[in-house]
């Protein structure tokens, strides 16, 4: 039997001045509860305090550009790298 994954990345959207342009999102490293993790369930929100995490990560929020090369698009392939990483140590 395979260990589930306990940290997954989550994003959602930014809260930002309205003088700022363009869309935003927030990028975060969540580790779950071994309940969580097993019954492939997500937590609803990106907090300490939601049901189901153990542990957030957080990588600030990004500017959501159309290439790869875009802030967003670099901080959730590093949480995703980061992800693989520590779910493999563990």
């Amino acid at each position: 039997m395979t260990t589930p994954n306990r940290w997954i990345v989550m994003t959602s959207k930014a809260s930002m001045p309205s003088n700022c342009m363009g869309r935003y999102r927030n990028v975060a490293l969540v580790k779950l509860t071994i309940d969580y993790a097993e019954k492939n369930q997500r937590p609803a929100m990106i907090s300490d305090h939601a049901q189901g995490v153990q542990e957030v990560k957080h990588y600030g929020r990004h500017h959501v550009g159309k290439t790869k090369r875009s802030a967003y698009a670099i901080a959730l392939a590093d949480a995703e790298q980061e992800a693989v990483r520590l779910n493999a140590s563990e």
